[in-house]
């Protein structure tokens, strides 16, 4: 799949044999759908030319309103923010390296 795919309204996106969306909110940001229809984050364009003359897209899960996660390879942040809403990682508790 490539950057001008994400133009579409819509994107299946196949994985961990699962099939999520990539729905086109606005210009430059769409947000990432398990099949429920449950949002799992938000991908935007941070800019349309980077350093390797592709787009740079941005990952925002749940709960932020910055980008945690940037770079040209929109594939790898949808996965990323499936992996996290499937995965959560763990609350810290504030009690490391207590004895």
């Amino acid at each position: 799949m490539s950057a001008s795919e994400l133009e579409m309204s819509s994107v299946r996106f196949p994985y961990r044999e699962r099939i999520f969306h990539v729905e086109k909110e606005a210009a430059g940001r769409w947000v990432v759908l398990d099949e429920s229809h449950a949002q799992l984050g938000v991908l935007v364009r941070v800019a349309r030319e980077g350093e390797e003359h592709e787009p740079v897209f941005g990952a925002i899960p749940p709960g932020h309103t910055e980008t945690l996660h940037e770079g040209s390879d929109w594939k790898m942040l949808v996965s990323s923010l499936i992996n996290e809403a499937l995965e959560p990682a763990p609350a810290s508790t504030g009690n490391q390296g207590e004895a």
